[in-house]
């Protein structure tokens, strides 16, 4: 009895597996028919790759690759033939689908089966016909123009699997013979598609990897300016300020003559309040190329800080290389503002007889910047600002007469 249960659960077990190995060839089947039924080829192969039985026989993973490549094809006929233009969309659904299976029919493929002797045994048939279809896939783009078509949807994440996959296909292992590799060139338009999947990564806000792909492309000489910006931004929208400002330090140095990321490591010193720091990287910016941008920063952290001689040195030697600026002139103006102001805070301290004697050099500094004012409103008299405070200049030094001329 015991026997007959065995032989009866034998029997089921080998139907159970006929049945899967029967899902697998009509997978086959409905994908390579004259008139193919892909949703059904799918419905099959999904049973298949899900069965003990059968889910870790290459076989199975490469035919269930092969309904998405047919369906490629299939929609490619089409466009050839006129009946209607190609979907991208399905047709790059398809292909990377079909990708996905194969990488992993592939390595299913390449695990060695031991026959009694021990020797170890390979399914070198099934990785050539994957490695085949790859070649077509890397020649063809359909990756590519999936990830493209993705991208105007704004859906960077998939867009990026999909770039990723296209860039992988030269450095499979199963692509390394001489025969394939001659035909996977890493040309000019291939770092360009390694560099549009890093920036689907930035879209799609995965900084990280982002990060890490502009560091690799940077490291081949693939757009490492460009590179270099979006790592900093990419820092930036992780809230990892400490690494963006070791990361412009670092491009400083790899990129004296581009000026972006000298500026932001400026911008960012004098946004946190960090003065002296900002005057360090100023002078180093200027002794490599003194913009005006540069000397009226420097003028006005001097000045904010209350070092009026040195902002006013700044601004002179600056006007000799630019005589018509009117930001220099108007800048100039107001370090004598500012310090006749400070003046007057400490006369307020001081006794009659003294603030007396301190007035008229007030008023006289007040008068310095007068020129400087003048000058500037000259160059530009649309300025509102430069307008408003030549006429408040005016008036604090009690000339009525200019003080009315220049009004609205």
């Amino acid at each position: 009895m015991k026997k007959i249960l065995s032989m009866v659960a034998l029997v089921l077990i080998s139907a159970g597996c006929m049945a899967q190995k029967g899902n697998v060839r009509k997978a086959e089947n409905l994908a390579l028919a004259d008139s193919p039924d892909f949703a059904g080829a799918r419905a099959a192969i999904k049973e298949a790759l899900a069965n003990d039985e059968t889910k870790d026989q290459a076989k199975t993973w490469y035919i269930a690759g092969m309904i998405g490549y047919k369906q490629n094809e299939a929609e490619y006929l089409k466009l050839q033939l006129g009946k209607g233009g190609t979907d991208y969309n399905v047709r790059g659904t398809a292909v990377l689908e079909s990708y996905n299976y194969w990488i992993q029919a592939d390595k299913l493929a390449m695990t060695p089966v031991y026959d009694k002797k021990g020797k170890a045994k390979y399914d070198t048939g099934t990785r050539r016909k994957i490695a085949d279809k790859m070649v077509e896939y890397y020649e063809h783009r359909e990756l590519v123009y999936y990830a493209y078509n993705l991208w105007e949807k704004q859906d960077f994440a998939t867009a990026y699997e999909a770039f990723k996959a296209y860039i992988a296909i030269p450095d499979l292992e199963m692509m390394q013979e001489k025969r394939y590799k001659d035909r996977l060139p890493k040309d000019t338009t291939y770092q360009d598609i390694c560099y549009n999947a890093a920036l689907a990564a930035y879209n799609a806000k995965m900084y990280d990897t982002a990060i890490t792909d502009l560091r690799k492309l940077i490291e081949q000489n693939v757009k490492p300016v460009q590179a270099g910006q979006f790592i900093y931004q990419s820092y930036i929208n992780l809230g990892d300020s400490a690494s963006a400002n070791a990361w412009l330090d670092e491009c400083i140095n790899r990129y004296a003559d581009n000026t972006w990321f000298m500026q932001n490591r400026i911008n960012n010193l004098v946004s946190g309040g960090q003065m002296d720091e900002a005057l360090v990287y100023l002078d180093k910016a200027i002794a490599a190329d003194p913009q005006t941008q540069y000397l009226l920063l420097k003028g006005s952290i001097l000045d904010m800080q209350k070092r009026f001689d040195e902002a006013i040195a700044v601004y002179e030697e600056a006007l000799k290389a630019e005589p018509e600026n009117a930001d220099l002139w108007y800048n100039y103006g107001v370090v004598y503002v500012d310090k006749a102001n400070q003046l007057n805070e400490k006369a307020a301290y001081m006794n009659a007889k003294d603030y007396k004697i301190a007035r008229v050099e007030i008023t006289e500094t007040f008068r310095k910047a007068l020129p400087y004012f003048q000058k500037a409103h000259q160059l530009k008299p649309d300025d509102y600002t430069y307008k408003h405070q030549l006429r408040s200049l005016y008036y604090r030094l009690g000339m009525q007469k200019e003080y009315d001329e220049l009004a609205d």
